[in-house]
């Protein structure tokens, strides 16, 4: 057991594998310990997704050896893993263990979800028969900081002019999230859902709204623009790795023409400008928001796979 990581202080939190349990904000200290040492470029591999996506996913959290092994459940109902190791090497071991494991009880493929490329090559290498398949709806959306604080040149002007027209349109004021703003971001987000008239949305606003409730502790930041003492509209985000900032929610009322140009450009501006990149995550394969992501000129668009092994 691995002292540096703190193994031993979690163990009760997080059972070994197979034994799983579900995912506890107490968690959040160990996930973030084995991130620190392997930094993921990848949107989802943070705690904060894990805990607030953890209803949606049906997430369970085991230990192999030092790392997290992530089991959920996709749309279809069939099950993934994820993991979280603390290199690459650590990675490949974490899913030899499971293969291993799962040769005795069934001959299912295992699928590994939201693999990021750089452990392609290292999986083929342990295992020369695996299957992968690009997963394009969920590839990560990634910006230089830079060109979002300060939109410049001609791939910008519809974005300047947005924001240009809201400016003479309405006074308003940026205030970052506070305690005394959570309740009226919980409100945008009701009011957010009830315009979509989407039920298949009601997972995202359970998601926003744990991620508002536990904003603190989960170490998030956030900001939001008022108008007329109403929030309009909110970001919310965190530190993914040293360079890049992750960006998780993005909510505002579509009545006022400019606010999400608005509410980028003020909240890239105020609080992620010490950040080079940011990943604003994926399009899950919604046609309008894929073209509003592109909108934005990316400067990466981080590939995702979905692998699997059979464990014969």
């Amino acid at each position: 057991m691995n002292q540096i990581i703190g193994l031993t202080r979690y163990a009760q939190l997080i059972p070994v594998f197979p034994e799983l349990a579900e995912i506890d904000i107490k968690m959040k200290p160990y996930f973030d310990r084995i991130l620190r040492l392997n930094p993921p470029q990848a949107s989802e591999y943070n705690f904060t997704n894990m805990f607030i996506w953890r209803h949606f996913y049906k997430f369970k959290a085991g230990l192999v050896n030092e790392s997290i092994c992530i089991k959920g459940l996709d749309k279809e109902g069939k099950g993934f893993f994820m993991f979280m190791a603390k290199d690459i090497e650590s990675y490949v071991d974490t899913v030899k263990h499971i293969v291993s494991f799962y040769k005795k009880t069934g001959d299912e493929p295992i699928q590994l979800s939201r693999v990021e490329e750089r452990f392609i090559e290292p999986l083929q290498h342990e295992f020369p028969d695996i299957r992968y398949e690009e997963d394009r709806d969920n590839y990560d959306y990634i910006y230089s900081a830079s060109d979002l604080i300060e939109l410049r040149g001609r791939k910008f002007d519809g974005k300047r002019n947005h924001i240009k027209k809201f400016k003479n349109h309405y006074t308003y004021t940026y205030e970052r999230i506070t305690d005394q703003l959570i309740n009226s971001c919980i409100f945008l987000t009701d009011k957010w859902y009830s315009n979509k008239g989407n039920p298949s949305l009601k997972d995202d606003v359970i998601a926003t709204k744990e991620a508002l409730i536990n904003f603190d502790t989960l170490g998030l930041t956030g900001g939001t623009i008022i108008v007329d003492d109403n929030v309009i509209a909110f970001c919310i985000a965190e530190g993914l790795n040293p360079d890049t900032a992750v960006g998780h929610i993005e909510k505002f009322d579509p009545s006022y023409e400019g606010i999400p140009q608005v509410i980028s450009n003020e909240f890239c501006s105020h609080e992620l400008s010490h950040y080079k990149y940011i990943n604003r995550e994926q399009d899950l394969g919604y046609e309008g928001l894929r073209k509003a992501k592109l909108s934005y000129h990316p400067v990466q668009i981080l590939k995702k796979y979905r692998v699997f092994i059979t464990p014969v």
